[in-house]
């Protein structure tokens, strides 16, 4: 074969490869543009996720085919050596047509002529000279149309990978789902989940809520479907605080909701939620029986809410609920426990318990034949039981230490015991020498409050000088299955000499040892003897770790004072005199011995035994104090033995200094701190009364002497403990006017102490009198202060309640006026109200807590307030404008916020209400104002014209002198009133504006007088549990004359 026939063979073979890649790159190209238009129709008009695939492999199918296409017709239209001979000819015309003379020659075959081999070999000669890919080769041009193409295919494809069809299939090959469905309640707190398919209550708002995982083109939005009348609604899902999640509501499911989500991609299944009827509640009543000792009748509550009872009250529920579910259970679910209420009918169910603490739950009903579906809850009801306080019992007369002698007279004995339920036992317990000896009390018919008298007398017993009788009161009351017992203060009666009554310079003066001027403290070793006794039997009285510890602090005042006087007998060894033939040294001696059993008993938590011990010790002390007493006398006459001995010590027993309190930092504190002034005034003001009366007896007996100095120190002991009291209260106040009762009551006592020392009681009696006076001024001051503080407790939630009301109004406004599209806007403020009001109702529950230690009344009128209002939908009204919000339903929504407005506005009128009982109940310019306003009523019509304007300018500065009358537009308001009536021109016109204002003022004095009225009635109350002052005289006349015979 000719060398030029393998030359045309080669370029035909090139250019058929540069035309076949052609082809390719011309598919490549269509691929890339074919997706660049799947992109662009994908930015108008979405392509699903389900049907992404089918367009990509559509849009490669047809690249392939046009690939395919071209790559057939290159073959096809491949060029013949002729045509390839004719353009390599027309390359290079000095052929002279000689290449396609040879192509013919050569397509005859071998046998050839010479003149056509001779052509043959001519182009062989000058095959190799020739360019055989000029004419023939792709032109530069289509070679770079190929790069171009090449490369450009190439950046396409990269970049449509990362656009929105191809990223369709990247997810559908993944096979994660890009959108989730899920169903809850509206508004639940819990955060209970449901799948897209679920079953709620018939009625209740159900939310739908999507995760959209793979948004279209970076947009997350989604729209719920669903079937309604045989046709399909739409609406757009609503955004929520989380990323990608929205949220549909359907309000008050009645019917099935067949339903499904879609995005701009994706669509989900259809899912149904479908509506149940729960078993619901047609009453719950609750029957509280109290304990029969307490003879109180049983009483009622339906529904729930807060209940105080009797502690130990049977508590029984009864419950009955609709026909439908047929298998109802009921149970009561508590913070700790669950109870399972037994099925007493087809639709009642009942439970019963006992109540003794504080008790909490909720009615729960689940229907048995649908275990998935939760259980209907119902609001909570509280059971607070009301303890069976301890009695009190208290010797109200003598009501102190006595130092007597053994043939005294009988002693009068008063008794006051007091129980909240009734006392049921009273007894005396007297003990001496270790023989106890108990006296019943008449106490029949069981009452709250006993005042009885009985009789100790002397005689009774072999008494001794230096004996000691130790008596007190017990006390029980009628609480069963068993009793609570109280006891008295513990007093002592000291056996001395007939003459061995201390006078004011026994108590004064001190004997001196020879050479010596010490002291013997035999009083101070009695007083801290009587002191353990007493706390001896306060730790009987307690149980488990509170008896162990007040044992051992027992151990440690035993053990103290055994040191002390084994101190002292080592001081003075061998200077006791021996008076009667007792060694005074050894009484001490043996006190000590007595004092050491008490440590070793209290020690070993034998409180039983180590009384007797401590008895004996005080015994001997008396016995020495008493001999003692007797020496002294006898070297007063000049008939002592030459070795005089003091034997007056100190006569008060220690006073515990109280604990400094730290300054209130709050309200709540500051009230606590108050109640704590206001009980020690009260206590200060009973003892200041009781020792009145005991002055008042001195007078009318003329008594005279030490009785008297008795009254004094006692006198003297109260004003100690009113000083202590100022200086507290000083120190808190800074303000010299919060303490001036009180420095006038001491400044009386003081004077009252110095005539009774001076042996003058009848000049004491007034400055007694006064002094009690300046304590009930003081207490009523600190009352009135407590009054106050917690008025402004209320005042603050009153002006909070008034606010979120204002808030209301101008919300509402807003929403009534509102256009399509500000639901959003209107439904997060109504929101932050929503959580405002709640935050409100959490305040005032606090408040009333804090105010029922001080305020029972106002702690009930407070819950009351908090409770009507919930009873009145204000939290459910609220939440269903916020939910209408969500859907642009203003005139729905501005309904329900007039109801929470009107709420709002109640809510603060109650409130206010308890603020103005609080404010001016105990206000002494009140009672100015009623009695003004009462005789206006009752003498108005009948005053001249000058008295008429007189009255009213009188009733408006009555007005204007009460608290808070410059700033309580009530008040002002009502002054205004009162200054136009009095300056009327036309006085009938007059006249009408006084009559209005009178009413308006009598009705907020009505108002403001009930907390007063309650306590005046319940002092009277009291006063009247106790003898009269000449009944306990006749008595007391009375046992004096069985005493003496006649």
């Amino acid at each position: 074969m000719a060398s030029f026939i393998g030359r045309l063979k080669r370029e035909s073979r090139v250019l058929i490869f540069a035309r076949s890649l052609g082809a390719l790159i011309i598919g490549f190209l269509a691929w890339s543009g074919l997706l660049i238009f799947l992109d662009l129709y994908d930015a108008l008009s979405p392509i699903q996720e389900t049907d992404v695939s089918s367009w990509v492999l559509g849009a490669l199918t047809i690249s392939l085919i046009s690939s395919l296409i071209l790559f057939v017709r290159v073959w096809v239209n491949r060029p013949s050596p002729k045509e390839l001979a004719g353009q390599v000819e027309s390359a290079h015309p000095q052929l002279n047509d000689l290449l396609n003379t040879a192509i013919e020659i050569e397509n005859k075959g071998d046998d050839l002529p010479y003149m056509e081999r001779r052509v043959l070999r001519q182009l062989d000669e000058k095959a190799h000279l020739l360019d055989w890919g000029k004419g023939v080769r792709p032109s530069s041009s289509f070679v770079k149309f190929l790069i171009f193409g090449f490369l450009a295919g190439i950046a396409l494809s990269f970049w449509s990978f990362d656009r929105s069809p191809m990223t369709k299939v990247r997810a559908v090959m993944s096979g994660e789902s890009g959108l989730l469905v899920w169903t809850s309640l509206s508004g639940s707190t819990e955060e209970l989940l449901n799948g897209p398919n679920a079953e709620y209550r018939r009625g209740t708002d159900v939310s739908i809520r999507a995760d959209v995982l793979r948004g279209h083109r970076g947009k997350k939005e989604a729209w719920i479907e669903w079937i309604e009348q045989n046709r399909t609604v739409q609406l757009s899902m609503l955004p929520t605080p989380t990323p990608g999640r929205l949220e549909f509501i359907i309000p008050s499911l009645q019917e099935t909701v067949r339903y499904r989500v879609v995005t701009a991609s994706l669509q989900s299944d259809w899912y149904e939620v479908v509506p149940y009827d729960p078993p619901s509640l047609e009453f719950a009543r609750w029957e509280i029986t109290p304990p029969a000792y307490l003879q109180m009748p049983p009483f009622t509550h339906d529904g729930f809410g807060y209940i105080e009872a009797p502690e130990n009250s049977a508590v029984g529920l009864d419950v009955r609920v609709n026909m439908l579910p047929e298998q109802v259970e009921a149970r009561l679910l508590g913070k700790e426990t669950n109870v399972t209420m037994e099925k007493a009918g087809r639709v009642t169910f009942s439970w019963s318990a006992k109540m003794d603490n504080e008790w909490s739950a909720r009615l729960g009903l689940s229907d048995l034949a649908q275990p998935g579906r939760p259980a209907v809850l119902y609001d909570s009801i509280t059971f607070s039981p009301i303890p069976d306080e301890p009695p009190i019992v208290e010797i109200t007369e003598p009501a102190k230490d006595l130092e007597l002698p053994f043939d005294a007279d009988p002693l009068l004995i008063e008794v006051f015991a007091a129980d909240d339920h009734g006392v049921s036992d009273l007894r005396l317990h007297v003990s001496h020498d270790g023989v106890k000896k108990e006296e019943e009390l008449f106490v029949e018919p069981v009452e709250k409050e006993k005042a009885v008298t009985g009789i100790l007398d002397l005689n009774e017993y072999p008494l001794a000088v230096g004996d000691v009788i130790t008596y007190m009161a017990f006390v029980a009351d009628n609480r069963e299955p068993e009793n609570q017992i109280a006891r008295s203060e513990i007093y002592f009666i000291e056996i001395l000499p007939p003459e061995g009554n201390m006078t004011d310079s026994d108590q004064q003066a001190g004997g001196e040892m020879e050479g010596e001027s010490k002291e013997i403290p035999i009083r101070q070793f009695i007083n801290r003897t009587k002191q353990i006794i007493r706390d001896t039997y306060d730790a009987l009285m307690e149980k488990g770790i509170q008896r162990e510890e007040q044992s051992l602090a027992l151990c440690a005042d035993a053990l103290s004072l055994k040191n002390e006087m084994t101190k002292t007998y080592d001081e003075f060894e061998g200077m006791f005199p021996i008076v009667d033939g007792l060694d005074l040294g050894e009484l001490l001696n043996e006190a000590t011995y007595h004092i050491e059993q008490t440590e070793i008993f209290t020690g070993n938590q034998e409180l039983e035994e180590s009384i007797e011990s401590s008895e004996q010790t005080l015994r001997k002390l008396v016995q020495l104090y008493a001999l003692m007493q007797q020496l002294e006398k006898q070297k007063a006459k000049g008939q002592g033995q030459g070795q005089p001995i003091d034997s007056a010590g100190e006569q008060g027993e220690q006073q515990e200094k109280p604990e400094n309190d730290d300054t209130a930092k709050d309200p709540a504190q500051q009230l606590e701190e108050l109640a704590k002034e206001l009980e020690a005034l009260k206590d200060l003001e009973e003892r200041q009364d009781s020792l009145n009366e005991q002055v008042g007896q001195a007078v009318g007996r003329g008594q005279s002497g030490q009785a008297n100095l008795d009254l004094a120190s006692s006198q003297e002991g109260i004003k100690r403990d009113l000083d202590e009291l100022r200086q507290k209260r000083y120190d808190r106040t800074g303000k010299l006017g919060d303490v001036s009762n009180l420095d006038q009551a001491g400044g009386e006592m003081k004077q009252g102490a110095g005539d009774l020392r001076r042996d003058q009681p009848r000049q004491a009696q007034p400055h007694g009198e006064l002094a009690s006076d300046a304590l009930g001024r003081a207490i009523s001051q600190v009352e009135q202060e407590m009054s106050q503080l917690a008025a402004d407790l209320v005042d603050q939630l009153a002006s909070q309640a008034e606010q979120l009301g204002d808030g209301q109004a101008n919300l509402r406004s807003e929403t009534e006026n509102a256009d399509g599209g500000q639901g959003e806007r209107l439904r997060q403020d109504q929101e932050s109200l929503n959580q405002g009001i709640e935050d409100l109702l959490d305040q005032i529950d606090q408040t009333a807590r804090t105010l029922g230690k001080f305020e029972e009344r106002a702690m009930e009128e407070l819950l009351n307030a908090a409770r009507e209002a919930k009873a009145n939908g204000l939290e459910k009204a609220g939440k269903r404008s916020s939910n209408s919000l969500l859907y642009d339903a203003f005139p729905q929504a501005s309904k329900e916020q007039g109801k929470v407005e009107q709420g709002l506005d109640d809510l603060q009128g109650g409130l206010q209400d308890v603020e103005d009982r609080l404010r001016y109940g105990e206000s002494p310019e009140l009672g100015e104002l009623a009695e003004h306003l009462q005789k206006m009523r009752q003498e108005g019509r009948g005053m001249g014209e000058e008295e008429f304007r007189q009255s009213n300018e009188e009733a408006a500065q009555a007005v204007g002198n009460l608290p808070d009358s410059d700033s309580d537009e009530r008040l002002l308001n009502l002054t205004r009133m009162f200054e136009e009536s009095a300056i009327a021109e036309d006085i009938i016109n007059g006249r009408s504006l006084s009559a209005g204002a009178v009413n308006e003022a009598s009705r907020l004095v009505e108002q403001f007088l009930w907390e007063q009225a309650a306590e005046q009635n319940m002092r009277r109350n009291h006063q009247m549990s106790r003898a009269p002052a000449a009944y306990r005289k006749q008595v007391q006349e009375y046992f004096r004359r069985i005493a003496e015979g006649e």
